[in-house]
């Protein structure tokens, strides 16, 4: 299996820290046409994001050319410098449509325990910061192990993006008992359901599953459905679409009101559920193809 992790992360610390310091004083219009610049050049200089492009963009049905290539970069770059305007609280940049999130706000205010299945689709990140606008504070279950800078910038902008941060980077039983524990407060956990976790392959871990996604079989982590069945919790997709010049379309869509696993063959159950999850997304990415941001070999065994 491919592994992620060790893409290196781009760019610098001051780089981030120019291009958020443009933004900041010029706008997002002009900071967003700069970053036409910084695709093109991550678009030349970073061979692998370059072929695992357009390999996806031959998947999803567009031309894999040098041009769509930056534009998935450049989609890529504006979504990311989207968050600082959102972390900042400066929503009247942005046209925002939510679909069905009131059922979502329901379902978290009742006080029972919410899993949101996301994916490298669009802005996570807005998707949180506007379920913390309506006082749901969301749970977010990730490894930054290769995205350190860029969340040190964002951390000086909103010290309190690490509060309710769980991280897969180090140990994963501790993980796993934290996100047992928030779920049993009836809180909500917003996990990124399109890249298995770094310990899915090892002897005696729960293995990914595999399924279909564009055309060929590809892994999903089992994780999320586990610990729903475990704590007999709700699963929504989730993803938060961009769309030029300032559009997000955020979707809360319930996958299963509680999973359960046959005993006598639960790969078979895994396999139902994640197929669910692999359908809504390629549903989602085939709706706005340059949405989906993961940059790496994602069908490899």
């Amino acid at each position: 299996m491919a592994d992620w992790r060790r893409i290196p992360e781009a760019g610098t610390v001051w780089g981030i820290r120019a291009l958020v310091l443009l933004a900041r004083t010029c706008g997002r219009r002009i900071a967003g046409g700069f970053l036409y610049l910084v695709a093109v050049y991550y678009a030349i200089v970073r061979g692998a994001a370059r072929r695992a492009s357009r390999d996806y963009l031959r998947r999803v049905g567009l031309r894999a050319t040098f041009r769509n290539v930056v534009r998935h970069l450049q989609m890529f770059a504006q979504v990311s410098l989207d968050r600082l305007f959102v972390l900042t609280g400066q929503w009247q940049v942005f046209d925002i449509e939510q679909i069905n999130h009131d059922k979502f706000v329901a379902a978290a205010k009742a006080g029972r325990g919410v899993i949101l299945l996301g994916a490298h689709l669009g802005s996570f990140e807005i998707m949180r910061c506007r379920a913390r606008e309506v006082g749901v504070p969301v749970h977010i279950v990730a490894d930054f192990s290769n995205s350190e800078m860029i969340m040190a910038v964002l951390r000086s902008f909103d010290p309190e993006i690490g509060a309710h941060l769980i991280s897969l980077a180090g140990d994963p039983v501790t993980a796993m008992l934290e996100i047992r524990a928030a779920i049993e407060a009836g809180g909500i956990v917003a996990i990124l359901g399109d890249r298995p976790a770094e310990h899915a392959g090892k002897p005696g871990a729960v293995r990914a599953v595999r399924s279909p996604f564009l055309g060929e079989s590809a892994a999903f982590p089992a994780g999320p459905w586990l610990l729903a069945h475990a704590l007999h919790c709700p699963v929504y997709f989730v993803a938060g679409i961009y769309e030029r010049p300032n559009r997000y379309t955020l979707y809360f869509e319930l996958l299963a009101d509680e999973v359960q696993l046959d005993r006598k063959d639960r790969e078979a159950s895994l396999l139902r559920y994640t197929q669910a999850y692999a359908e809504r997304l390629e549903a989602h990415t085939r709706a706005a193809p340059l949405n989906w941001f993961n940059f790496y070999d994602f069908w490899a065994p």
